[in-house]
């Protein structure tokens, strides 16, 4: 899942009907609130990043690669 701290990111988002926890790699659990699109972009290229996890207790942006 992609992640980050930083709502103001966010071009969309919305309240998750029921919260959810992620788990870090110190075992630590943080709060998921919300959830929606970030706008990326990469020299001439634009798109967004969907499903994005708003956490506001992380302290790294968090994106994954598949």
């Amino acid at each position: 899942n992609h992640m980050t701290s930083h709502k103001e990111r966010f071009s969309y988002l919305e309240k998750l009907m029921q919260l959810g926890v992620v788990t870090t790699g110190d075992d630590t659990p943080h709060l998921i609130e919300n959830v929606g699109e970030v706008p990326v972009s990469h020299v001439e290229q634009k798109g967004k990043l969907m499903n994005v996890l708003h956490v506001q207790t992380i302290t790294k942006n968090m994106v994954s690669v598949g």
